[in-house]
């Protein structure tokens, strides 16, 4: 659990500032039960936060959501030991009396007095799916399945949701772009997978049969059957009916290895589905398939997963490339330090992803290569500004070359006639300002001639100057 990985999963904008909130004290409490820390951090008002120390995820009640500021801030408290071990205080509970955790509670309620109404509260969860379901709703249906319900009311409202899936909008916040089902649905799964019992099993695989199973619904189901797949060894073996997806991985975790790779080898799956299905039973005659089918996409993003840096070397050596699963590639040079193979990138992949490639490994001379089919692959929509601003920000005092590059991004941004325009190309230019004072003096001149109407690109440019002095 490293501040590298969450600052990698949540950005580097959203981690200075979540650090930023960090060292003002704004963790007001976090306290560790299991695999998730749940804090509460203050922002414009106080929000709740919910992060995932083994998937290094968060949810939060702010506007933003999800991997946000709050959540980096939640996680920098407890990397440094400023949490409440819940797990620790559950156990020592178990030492206690009735009586003594009677007053303990007792303590806690009074401390706590706006959480009894809660306690008491009944709720219809089935309510909460009547029409578009909200991220904020999946944060209370989440909070009442966590308070306790019993697993024949869990077993109820999974198959509501499955049956109600595409009415209520699913687990999904358009506006906002991110996906909250592990809220409602790890909870859900946990009440259920609780002594686990042969009617569950069943009722999983039943589940499981049906043709449109939501994917994320699918995935739990699917991996609550493996972690308890010992218990139900009889089961499996006499389960004929049941689909080589499922079957196979099953069948494997009890130790019928063979059985399930002759069963996939055997099916009417196709190669790749195949190579996929064995990637989980077999890895090594995964890879064997996979290089006969030519299959390079699969096998680099299992192996890249796994860290094993020199196999997705050897494997893209051997490809024609993949595409955006460079990043995989990328993490093996930085590793092993074989930088030779971004000639392989060059080779093989289109100038898009090769300057992301430079950007990634920080190759500052590749950059500047690269740069003029940047500027055009840019005007042409297809690379980010942020792109653009990091590959300007590592090449730093030596952009002195790439300045007529920049100039055309400048021009191009300018001829939009919009604020958030005029924005960035006021941004590219106070970067020329600092390596060629003439240049940019110039830049400016010319563009004065060009556009002498646009006041409001006079205004951001003359703020921008007046904070660059």
């Amino acid at each position: 659990m490293s501040l590298r990985e969450v600052r990698r999963i949540f950005g580097s904008r959203v981690f200075e500032r979540g650090e930023r909130y960090y060292m003002e004290g704004r963790v007001l409490s976090a306290v560790k039960i299991g695999d998730v820390l749940y804090a509460q951090v203050r922002g414009s008002k106080t929000y709740s936060v919910e992060f995932d120390l083994r998937n290094m995820n968060s949810f939060c009640t702010c506007p933003y959501g999800r991997n946000c500021k709050h959540g980096v801030a939640a996680f920098l408290a407890y990397s440094n030991g400023e949490f409440f071990d819940g797990d620790a205080f559950l156990e020592s509970l178990k030492e206690k009396s009735k009586e003594e955790i009677l007053e303990i509670l007792r303590e806690i309620l009074k401390s706590n007095p706006e959480i009894l109404p809660e306690i008491k509260r009944e709720v219809d969860l089935f309510s909460y799916f009547e029409g578009y379901l909200s991220y904020e709703d999946a944060v209370e249906v989440g909070r009442i399945i966590k308070s306790g319900i019993s697993k024949d009311d869990a077993w109820e409202l999974l198959e509501y949701i499955c049956r109600h899936y595409y009415d209520f909008g699913g687990f999904y916040d358009d506006y906002r772009d991110f996906y909250y089902g592990d809220i409602v649905l790890k909870p859900l799964f946990e009440v259920i997978e609780k002594n686990i019992s042969k009617e569950d099993f069943k009722r999983f695989l039943e589940l499981l049969k049906l043709l449109d199973v939501p994917d994320d619904v699918y995935r739990y189901a699917y991996e609550v059957l493996l972690r308890n797949a010992e218990l139900f060894k009889e089961d499996i073996l006499n389960a004929e009916n049941m689909s080589v997806e499922l079957r196979a991985p099953l069948l494997a975790k009890i130790g019928e290895k063979e059985k399930a790779e002759a069963l996939i080898l055997n099916s009417s799956l196709s190669p790749r589905e195949k190579v996929m299905l064995l990637l989980e039973v077999n890895p090594e005659l995964a890879e064997e398939l996979g290089l006969k089918f030519s299959e390079y996409h699969l096998l680099i993003e299992y192996f890249g997963k796994r860290s094993e840096y020199e196999k997705v070397i050897d494997l893209y050596t051997a490809s024609d490339g993949v595409g955006y699963l460079t990043s995989y590639v990328c993490e093996a040079i930085e590793a092993t330090g074989r930088f030779d193979v971004f000639e392989e990138i060059l080779k093989k992949e289109n100038a898009n992803i090769a300057f992301l490639c430079a950007l990634e490994l920080g190759l500052k001379d590749r950059i500047i290569e690269l740069f003029p089919d940047a500027v055009e692959k840019y005007i042409a929509g297809t690379l980010s500004r942020q792109a653009i601003l990091d590959a300007l920000s590592l090449i730093g005092d030596d952009l002195k070359s790439i300045i007529p590059d920049i100039e055309k991004i400048v021009e191009f941004e300018v001829a939009k006639k919009n604020r958030n325009a005029y924005k960035f190309a006021a941004e590219l230019l106070k970067l020329i300002k600092k390596v060629d004072a003439k240049e940019y003096e110039r830049l400016v001149e010319k563009l004065k001639k060009r556009h002498p109407r646009i006041r409001a690109l006079w205004e951001i440019l003359e703020g921008t100057t007046r904070c660059s002095s």
